[in-house]
């Protein structure tokens, strides 16, 4: 990979890491009230009555979290009177583009971002390794430690959902969390009915607010994404295996084979055969058909991205 294909991925130039540190703080210390000119991402690995204070809230703590506070806002910690608090920051500066509105930063309603439960996301090794890069300064460190900053970035940015006038964004990622469970549920029994009811009971949540949730996270019903899922099965089998059509609908959910192709065609432009015809290549041959992964994504799938 060239130096200059990494450099056109994100523009440089509107990144500039300022200061970071893993930090352990002495019980009962406050830092602030302060106000930076700048963005500030603070990680809080461990829960613990610390108390962040900005604007007319002041939030406890007491998981997880991701606290991000965008340039201009007061804010103040007063950290556990208890015990030692660790936090991982960054304080970054993110130049808006001649094109951005206001509406396109990073806080679009110029108010802080606390997302909770954060553990099981990948947010934390993100920031982990931009300190590791810091502290190592190896080759591209700076280069690479602004793109982990972005990736992580998108990756809150991602999991707080959705904006949506109805439905206030995702505080806490054990909202975000179960949505992916119902998703790994939904690939692991393509050829059984499912129903929403019952995708709601896997993750715990009512009818209700289960496709509320799955709608501001994954911006569509969850009834489309199980047709959708069935269908991206179905064009993974139609390459792959030398089944018919029938049986490859069958194999992915389908009941009814008429319903399949009509779906098929509405949702690719073709009809199944006219995929497998155009899509089918020598070198897919050699791959194996799998019954069980523990990988949290199909093996043996292309994924595709929208073109330029």
């Amino acid at each position: 990979m060239s130096f200059d294909l990494i450099h056109s991925t994100v523009e440089f130039e509107r990144i500039r890491l300022l200061r970071s540190g893993d930090f352990i703080v002495k019980p009962g210390w406050v830092y602030g009230p302060v106000c930076f000119q700048n963005y500030q991402i603070v990680y809080f690995p461990t829960g613990t009555e610390t108390r962040y204070i900005c604007s007319n809230k002041s939030i406890v703590l007491n998981k997880p979290c991701v606290i991000i506070t965008p340039p201009g806002l007061t804010h103040s910690y007063e950290f556990d009177k208890a015990q030692p608090v660790r936090h991982l920051f960054i304080t970054f500066h993110w130049e808006r583009g001649p094109e951005e509105s206001d509406s396109d930063k990073l806080s679009s309603s110029g108010d802080s971002v606390c997302l909770q439960s954060v553990e099981e996301t990948f947010v934390p090794l993100l920031i982990k390794q931009i300190l590791h890069l810091s502290n190592k300064k190896v080759y591209l460190w700076e280069e690479r430690c602004k793109l982990l900053l972005a990736s992580a970035l998108a990756e809150l940015e991602g999991l707080k959902g959705m904006p949506s006038s109805k439905s206030t964004p995702i505080s806490d990622t054990k909202h975000s969390l179960p949505v992916l469970k119902a998703l790994d549920y939904i690939d692991s029994h393509l050829k059984e009915p499912i129903t929403i009811a019952h995708l709601a009971q896997e993750v715990g949540w009512s009818h209700e607010y289960f496709t509320r949730k799955f709608v501001q996270y994954m911006g569509m019903s969850p009834q489309k994404a199980i047709m959708t899922r069935r269908i991206e099965r179905a064009c993974q089998l139609l390459l792959q295996e030398k089944w018919t059509i029938s049986e490859i609908a069958y194999t992915v959910g389908f009941q009814n084979v008429h319903y399949f192709y009509r779906t098929f065609m509405n949702m690719k432009g073709m009809t199944a055969s006219q995929y497998r015809h155009k899509y089918s290549a020598p070198h897919l041959r050699h791959l194996s058909p799998v019954n069980g992964s523990e990988a949290s994504y199909p093996l043996n799938h292309y994924y595709y991205y929208s073109p330029l």
